[in-house]
């Protein structure tokens, strides 16, 4: 049965398995943020959390969790009976700037599980006359506050895999079926949906071609 299309953005399983053809990449945030991660042909991925709450972190418990991947594993994560400090509302704003030197080629929500091409639209940043373009999974991570605060070991990590992203895919779907084909079968064997505020429109039909199109 073919994957569903929206498959990608539902609740990864766990834990998460570097996809083939991706380098592994595990590092402790030991300087601090903004955290430099070197991924390879001359680009990297630097860690960042915006907040302007410098006051607030200097009174926090270093030891304290700010943002962990756990959270995104969690079925239904429940808020914690005590609200992190320093008291920040809903998710940290945690991401990935993914760069090639200076030239800015991407950014990247931390969120588990998440796959994404940097640069995601366009022509491939350059560096000279060298096309660049990577791929990066978000595979786990935690943060502490005292590594917010500055450099110091508090058992903050994070792991990501990536690739050059200089291959097509390698999977491919169903050819679509005309409208009017789908519609003359039979209700019990088609199936339609509506998905998002964009009307995305999902058709199926419920035989051994397992055909089906996105509008």
């Amino acid at each position: 049965m073919p994957p569903f299309p929206i498959d990608r953005y539902l609740l990864p399983e766990t834990p998460i398995e570097v996809p083939a053809g991706f380098t592994e990449v595990r590092q402790s945030l030991t300087a601090g943020l903004p955290h430099r991660v070197e991924l390879g042909g001359g680009v990297h991925a630097v860690l960042i959390l915006p907040t302007g709450l410098a006051r607030q972190w200097l009174a926090t418990d270093p030891l304290a969790v700010v943002s962990t991947s756990a959270d995104d594993l969690m079925p239904r994560p429940a808020p914690p009976a005590t609200p992190r400090t320093p008291a920040l509302v809903g998710r940290v704003p945690l991401r990935l700037v993914v760069r090639q030197g200076t030239r800015i080629l991407g950014s990247v929500p931390l969120a588990a599980g998440l796959r994404r091409v940097c640069p995601d639209a366009g022509p491939a940043a350059t560096n000279g006359s060298t096309p660049v373009a990577v791929e990066v999974v978000v595979l786990a991570w935690l943060l502490h506050a005292g590594t917010v605060r500055g450099s110091g070991d508090y058992g903050s990590t994070l792991t990501l895999a990536w690739r050059p992203a200089d291959r097509a895919v390698d999977t491919f779907g169903p050819p679509p079926i005309n409208e009017f084909v789908w519609r003359r079968r039979p209700p019990a064997q088609r199936v339609e949906s509506e998905l998002g505020p964009g009307r995305l429109r999902y058709r199926y039909l419920l035989d051994k071609k397992m055909r089906r199109v996105l509008r």
